[in-house]
């Protein structure tokens, strides 16, 4: 059964569905003719044998009263005289075999032909009492004949049966023979190649150690196709590799030129911002150095100076701290943490806040104190920071004495989602499809290079795996970033 199993059951495994069809048909056909011609072969057969019996029983009507009369006539005549009177009649009637034996069953005389053989299936075998011909009314046994004919046509019928037989089945031999080699040799090393490509991964080496290296053989083309293939592939993963590494360069340097190009907005808003805190802390000097003048200081006028000299410091170093984190990249690397996306807002507006003050630009925020995100604090503000430049520049663009920004901060099943709304006319629905691409603005070359609106796609969609959309709304502009809710395990970290 195991020899079965490996030389015939494993290899039909790998056999394709029409291939199986194939050969069930070529089986189905071979059996039918093998049992239809079994079943003819058995018909005619039994047809002959009926005939030859019918043709034997005549013979042998004919024959007995010959042999009746012959034998009365010459009863005292010696065997040979017997064994000629036979051997005519087995020529004149193609007998194989005649014997005559007397009522007592012994024999008196035999004869038959050099090709009669005893015993053979294809004998006809008949027997015919023999009787005196004194008197019909008297019925005196003198003997029985014994006669034997040949079926010569039923033997070559059967000859040709046999012959065709021996040769279907060698034919079919052959074609399972064949089969069984085309499986061997075709089939099963597709198979192998199947196992050994199975898993296959771009990068991995694939091998053929069991092939040999026949050029003319079609397991080699075979092979030799997934080799090509194979290093078509690891080319096509090498492009892309250096491409990613290109672009991955280029979109770092498009943040920091874009964070160079804040950086310039922001140092002129930190020197507005510093303004006032400044002026507060001369007054408070100049006061104090006066009152001391006088004598005038007391105690607790002099602590309140203080604190307030004290309070201006921190706003002031408070606003360094934002501008440092926000141009350091080093930071925005190390930092990446679960923050509050109201934070982002605030201090984001708190770098704009000179410029929203000379603009006479409102500002309102609506935050929801769920939402929290995943990733760096100060690159999610970069990305607010353009949007509230750009949206600074359409308002001034309007002449707009009443400028108005609205933030509005929701969670939203798994994400925040951010609105920014401004009053500033909104776009040109030509240009609202190209906003965010690279290189486009409709501001003057001096006013802007059309890094803004793409550096804060890139961070919004590759940085923290959202999305930003922007529409036109009522008189303005409407952007929407959506990004990931900070998970449970992100805030556990």
């Amino acid at each position: 059964m195991n020899i079965i199993g490996k030389k015939i059951i494993k290899p039909l495994g790998a056999v394709s569905l029409q291939r199986k069809l194939f050969m069930f048909i070529v089986v189905a056909l071979s059996l039918i003719i093998i049992i239809s011609g079994a079943f003819i072969y058995k018909l005619v057969n039994n047809t002959c044998m009926k005939s030859e019996n019918t043709h034997i029983a005549v013979i042998a009507e004919s024959l007995a009263p010959r042999v009746s009369v012959w034998y009365f006539i010459n009863k005292q005549a010696d065997n040979s005289q017997m064994n000629e009177f036979l051997k005519e009649m087995l020529v004149s009637y193609k007998l194989e075999y005649i014997a005559f034996r007397d009522k007592d069953g012994v024999l008196i005389s035999e004869s038959n032909t050099s090709e009669y053989v005893a015993g053979d299936s294809y004998n006809v075998k008949y027997k015919k009492d023999i009787y005196s011909p004194q008197s019909e009314n008297l019925k005196n046994s003198m003997g029985t004949i014994e006669i034997v004919k040949s079926n010569y046509m039923l033997r070559e019928l059967s000859y040709k049966y046999t012959t065709t037989g021996i040769l279907l089945a060698a034919l079919l031999a052959l074609y399972f023979y064949l089969e069984m080699r085309l499986l061997k040799g075709l089939l099963m090393p597709l198979s192998r190649i199947a196992t050994e490509i199975k898993g296959y991964m771009p990068g991995d080496k694939l091998i053929f150690k069991s092939f040999a290296s026949n050029k003319d053989d079609v397991i080699f083309e075979i092979v030799n196709g997934f080799l090509h293939m194979q290093k078509n592939i690891d080319d096509a993963m090498r492009e892309k590799a250096i491409e990613e590494e290109n672009n991955k360069a280029k979109d770092s340097f498009l943040l920091k030129q874009s964070r160079f190009i804040e950086m310039g907005t922001m140092i002129s808003n930190i020197s507005h911002q510093w303004k006032q805190p400044l002026n507060i802390v001369e007054l408070c000097i100049t006061d104090l150095t006066l009152k001391g003048m006088t004598g005038e200081v007391d105690s607790k006028y002099q602590e309140k100076l203080f604190n307030e000299i004290h309070n201006q410091v921190v706003f002031m170093s408070k606003t360094i701290d934002v501008f440092k984190n926000f141009l350091s990249e080093e930071h925005n690397e190390k930092n990446v943490e679960v923050f509050s996306i109201k934070k982002a807002i605030l201090e984001s507006l708190q770098l704009l806040d000179s410029i929203f003050d000379n603009k006479n630009i409102a500002i309102e925020v609506n935050t929801d104190e769920a939402s929290f995100a995943y990733g760096s604090i100060s690159e999610i503000e970069q990305a607010i920071l353009v949007i509230l430049h750009n949206a600074v520049d359409a308002i001034s663009g309007t002449n707009k004495i009443n400028g108005k920004i609205i933030i509005d901060c929701t969670v939203e099943e798994e994400n925040n989602v951010i609105k920014i709304y401004d009053n500033g006319g909104g776009f040109d629905p030509v240009n609202l499809d190209k906003i965010f691409d690279a290189y486009f603005t409709t501001k003057h070359q001096a006013q802007g290079t059309g890094l803004g609106l793409f550096i804060t796609k890139t961070i919004v969609e590759i940085k923290f795996s959202g999305t930003i959309e922007a529409y036109n709304y009522k008189d303005g502009a409407l952007f929407v970033i959506k990004i990931p809710l900070a998970k449970q395990e992100e805030k556990s970290i």
